[in-house]
Order: C-alpha cells, then structure tokens, then sequence
C-alpha cells in the first residue's frame, strides 16, 4: 500500500480498490438502482468517474515523475564529469541567483548509488565493486538527509543558504558530494528543490600500529543503517605492553534528531583521547557540538567532557613512571547578530561565551615536570566578539580527486578577553586575531593570518605572542588529462616575556618526520612548498596523485651556544583515493632530513588518511588561546 519512501505504491492498492469495488456494485447498487437497465448505466458512470480520478492522479504522479527525474539527470551532470574535464570554478550561490526570492513548494530527496561514478563510465571491474559494494551498503535515509537540512518548504528561497546546505552535506563523512537543483513551477512564483546526494561506502577498517610486533586493528561505520551513525572499534596486541591487548570504541551520531549538533561517546585505553601527558592514556568521554551551519543560523556552541589518566602498560619503574588523573570539562555558546539581513549580505558579528575547567586529580610526583603547565589545573573563561564575512566557492584538486571541494574567502577579525589560572598564576588574557581569506576566478587561492595575544599581571605584559604568516594555492592547470596544483606558505612566530608558556618547537606539522622540542626557542621561521600531480591513473578505482614537497624551519634560542638552528625536509610522496570509500584521500610520504635536533641526518615515513580542505565548514568556533605549536 505505501511504500517505504513514503508514497503511495498504486500497484499494491489497486487489486485491493477493485475488491471492495466489487463489494460497492453487488451489495449497494441494488438498493440504490431498483432496474437493471438504470443499474447498468449507474455502474458505467461510476467506472467512467474512477477511471477518469485514476488517470488524473496517474498523469499527476507521472508529472511529479517527471519533474523530479529531471532534476535528478540534471544533478547527475553536475556531480560526474563525464562530459567535460575542466577544472570547477563556481561559486557556491551562482546557479542559485536566478530564483531569488521566489517560494520554495516541495523538497524531495534523491540518493545516488555506487554504480555512478564521478568520473563517468568505469571499466567493468570497477563498476562490478560498485554493485558489491550496494549491495553491502545502506544508502543514506531520506529521513537522514532530511535532518541535515536548514532549507524549508513555504520559505522564500535564499541563493547563499541553499549553497551553505549544499556544502554542508557534503562536508558529512559519509557523503561523497551534494546537488541541489532548482525547478521553477509553471505559471508560478514558486520552485521545486530536488537534494541529490551520493555516498560513500562508509564501512571500513585498516592495520596499522607496528607489524608485526604490535599492530593495530581498527573496524568502523561511519553510516550505520543509513541513519549518520558511526561506530568505530579498535584493538591494539603489543607483545611488549601488559596487558598486551588495549581496546578503543566510539560512537557518534550526526545532527541529532536534526538539531544539526553532532553528538560523541568514547572509550579508550590506545592514548587516542585528550592525552595531555608523556604517559599512555586512559580516557573516556563526551561531546555534543553544535557548529555555525551558515550566516543565517542564530546560535552555535557545544560541551564536552573526560576524564583521563596514567596507566603503566611498559611496566615502567614507579620512579619514572608518571602516575596521574585528571578532568576536563568545556562548555561554550554564541549568538549570531544579524542572520534576519537580506540574503545579500552576509557581514556578521558573532559573541561567544567559553566555560573550561581541567582539574587534576593526581599529579605526578617527579620534579623534574612540576614546571610543566600540562601536569597542573588549568581554568579560565573567555569571551570572544567577532566581526566575520565569508562566502565560498566551489573548485576541484586540493586534496580530491575530481570531488567537488568547497574554499572560502572573506575575512573574520575577533578580539577575545578572558581570565586564565594556569599553574596557580592567574592572569587576564587578551587576544586579536585577524585571517583573510581571497580567491581569484581563475582558481587559485590563498590564507593570510596575523595573530598577537599576551596576559597582564602586577602592570606588565606577560607571555605574549605573535603569529603571522599565510599560505597559496595556485590554480589547477589542466595539461592533458593531467592536472597540477602547486602550494607555497610562510610562517613567523615569536614570543616574548615567557613565564609560563611553553618553548617553541617544531614538530610534524613544520617538517614531517622531525620533532625539535628540547630547545628554548622564542622565535620561529618556517616556509613549505610542494607540487601534486593528479593523474587519470586508476587501478580497481583507486586513483595516484604523486607529489613533491620541501620544508625549511628556523629556530632562534637565546641561551643556546648556537642561536640559531636550521632544518630542513625534502618529501616525495603519492596520495591515492578511491572514491566509493570512506578512507579520503590516503597520503604516503618519505622525507629526507639532512640533520635534525642530533646533528644526524635520517629518512622518515609517514602515512596519513582522509584528507581534506577542512576549512569550508567553519565560521566562527568557540573562543580560544592561540595555538603557536
């Protein structure tokens, strides 16, 4: 009678109709019509009137048919690129503009199996993995997708937000990309949205760890029963830990009961959690986020809570073992000002209130670390006013291969005040921030950031720092059937009147493979550049992209016989993506140090999963120190 989708299934419902029919004609129409003749023609009319219901209702579905199987070949074109191999420039409200303003009637939804590929007809294997993989995979609810909306029927249609929705299901993990298609209703003021989504196989799991003598198992869904809920179990065998099994598990659920707040449990014994201490870790907790989803939204915030400690699994000497416990709870919320503006513009002011508390319970008991301002209770809150505008646009082959990635531009100037114990110091803290974000039509792109923050205790200026730096994308060009993005970014940091911040240092993220930390640096230079091919090489559906790159850092130390210190990296590497799986973009890169923090030279490996240009679904978050390491 109805079918799962919802709708009205008119092959179930007939023969049923015609039975009771048949009940109506030889039990009523006697009393009703006395003659036989009078009876015949009473019962012509009646089948004339419900054939006629019947093919105005066909003809009315089959127009809704229709419409929808339109818009659904419309946003095929859009999500795959078998007609055209230019590189997406297109901002995200573009296609949009022309039905501004007009009333939005229905919202259907649409969901894409595996068996299409973003890059058109596949070779036969391909797409018989794809035919597995369906048959495994529950696509994504139309309920599910339906909860990630901020879109609504009988609501003026607003070009920016539908493109924030749009960009917003496709920065869900089990999402492989998102259309939206407009179509206008004839003789109308009105418009039909048809949401087209396609998945990704969201059921995973990988080995890594040490092999063979301690490898780490990990199995995850990141899409349990199409409903955006995510479970992930890991197990780690460690001949040399006791106990030698630790285990790990999460789950999530995203826009819980469509509040668009993502929601998080965790256990761990892996040291996969806060992990703020030397030692392994212990950890368990919980998280509910509510991010910024677009300009128009009101309010953002989130709240978390762990609890963490110690546990001596390398049956470490109780003189060198670091034995501790402590909490961690942090509470945060904002108000958007303005998100009743008229949809062109998008300037905002955004005021968010920060709440953290981390209390150790147990300290370690070594002097050597009772310095340490990770090992002591650090409490504070934070207020932070910020005055932001940004749009996006969408482009191909950052870190995908071909998927539709979304870059912002725009500009966010905050200013944030708070009160902050740290070490049994307590101090007001202030801090500006600036980032600017440009984008050029021609595809490329770039990230300026200026950053300065000190406290203040008995008149003067304590543990201030300076940030500012920024990075540069060039545009995709297309030679053949191959693709070239070449990056650049340069940082500067400096800290002055230390007392109880941390030194400076370097570590993966500023030359992969080398960690300087045993240095009393206050100052920090650092450049990195690289170049990625994206191929049309697949193998099984498994696309390459190799890649170069080279990394120079400088440190300055004051008390160091020598003040200043060089180091440098240079990295060959291949990224490779299938894009049916859940993994993102996986990253295997070796890197060459001439000499590191020893004076020795050395090679280092590195492998990295689910990359991705992570920027586009932020505008504003919770209020926060800066992050200089």
């Amino acid at each position: 009678m109805i079918s799962k989708n919802g709708r009205i299934n008119a092959t179930s419902w007939l023969p049923a109709f015609a039975s009771r029919f048949t009940i109506l004609q030889f039990e009523l129409i006697p009393e009703i019509v006395p003659y036989s003749t009078n009876r015949a023609f009473f019962l012509l009319c009646v089948l004339l009137c419900i054939r006629v219901d019947l093919f105005a209702q066909d003809a009315n579905d089959s127009s809704k048919v229709s419409i929808t199987q339109k818009a659904l070949e419309k946003g095929m074109d859009f999500i795959t690129r078998s007609n055209r191999d230019t590189v997406l420039v297109e901002k995200a409200e573009e296609k949009f503009l022309p039905y501004a303003g007009m009333i939005i009637r229905n919202i259907e939804v649409e969901t894409i199996g595996f068996e299409f590929s973003i890059y058109g007809r596949q070779k036969p294997i391909v797409q018989k993995v794809g035919r597995i993989a369906n048959n495994l995979h529950t696509n994504t609810r139309e309920k599910t997708i339906r909860q990630h909306l901020f879109i609504k029927p009988n609501r003026r249609l607003n070009p920016y937000k539908l493109g924030d929705n749009e960009r917003f299901l496709r920065d869900q993990p089990f999402i492989l990309e998102s259309r939206i298609i407009v179509t206008p209703v004839d003789g109308t003021d009105s418009v039909d949205l048809t949401v087209i989504t396609r998945d990704i196989f969201s059921i995973g799991g990988s080995v890594g760890g040490s092999i063979p003598t301690a490898p780490l198992f990990k199995v995850y869904d990141a899409n349990v029963d199409g409903r955006a809920q995510g479970f992930e179990l890991d197990i780690l065998y460690d001949l040399d830990r006791s106990p030698k099994t630790g285990v790990g598990m999460a789950y999530s659920k995203s826009s819980l009961i469509g509040s668009l707040a993502d929601f998080m449990v965790y256990y761990t014994q892996l040291n996969s959690g806060v992990s703020q201490g030397e030692e392994i870790e212990y950890s368990t907790g919980i998280m509910l986020e509510r991010p910024l989803v677009s300009p128009y939204s009101k309010m953002a915030g989130g709240a978390s809570w762990s609890q963490n400690w110690s546990r001596n699994v390398r049956s470490k000497p109780d003189s060198s073992f670091l034995d501790y416990k402590y909490n961690i709870m942090d509470v945060w919320t904002g108000y958007n000002f303005g998100s009743e503006k008229t949809f062109k513009d998008r300037r905002r002011e955004f005021l968010a209130v920060r709440l953290y508390d981390g209390d150790f319970v147990n300290q370690p008991e070594q002097e050597e670390v009772m310095d340490e301002r990770r090992y002591h209770d650090s409490k504070g809150i934070l207020a932070e006013f910020s005055l932001y505008q940004q749009d996006f646009f969408k482009t191909q082959y950052v870190y995908g291969f071909g998927r539709t990635e979304d870059i912002p531009f725009g500009y966010n100037l905050s200013t944030t005040v708070g009160y902050i114990n740290t070490i049994s110091i307590s101090r007001p803290y202030a801090g500006v921030n600036f980032n600017y974000k440009g984008a050029s039509k021609s595809g490329s792109f770039y990230e300026l950031t200026l950053n300065a923050a000190s406290y203040f205790r008995s008149g003067n200026w304590e543990d201030g720092v300076l940030q500012a730096g920024g990075t540069f994308y060039t545009q995709a060009f297309s030679i053949g059937k191959y693709k070239i993005r070449n990056s650049a970014s340069a940082f500067y940091t400096k800290l002055f009147d230390r007392v109880t911040n941390d030194w400076l240092t370097i570590q993966g993220n500023t030359i992969p493979g080398l960690r300087v930390e045993e240095v009393d640096a206050t100052k920090r230079y650092s450049l990195g550049f690289e170049s990625s091919l994206f191929t049309p090489w697949s193998l099984v559906g498994f696309r390459v992209a190799p890649f170069t790159s080279f990394y120079w850092a400088k440190l300055k130390c004051p008390s160091c016989e020598n003040q200043y210190q060089n180091f440098t990296g240079i990295s060959l590497g291949m990224r490779v993506r299938n894009e049916n799986l859940i993994f993102g973009t996986m990253e295997i890169k070796g890197t060459y140090i001439p000499t590191d923090d020893e004076g020795k030279s050395k090679f280092a490996f590195s492998f990295r999963k689910n990359l991705r240009f992570r920027k586009s679904d932020i505008y504003v978050s919770a209020p926060d120190l800066i992050n200089y390491n």
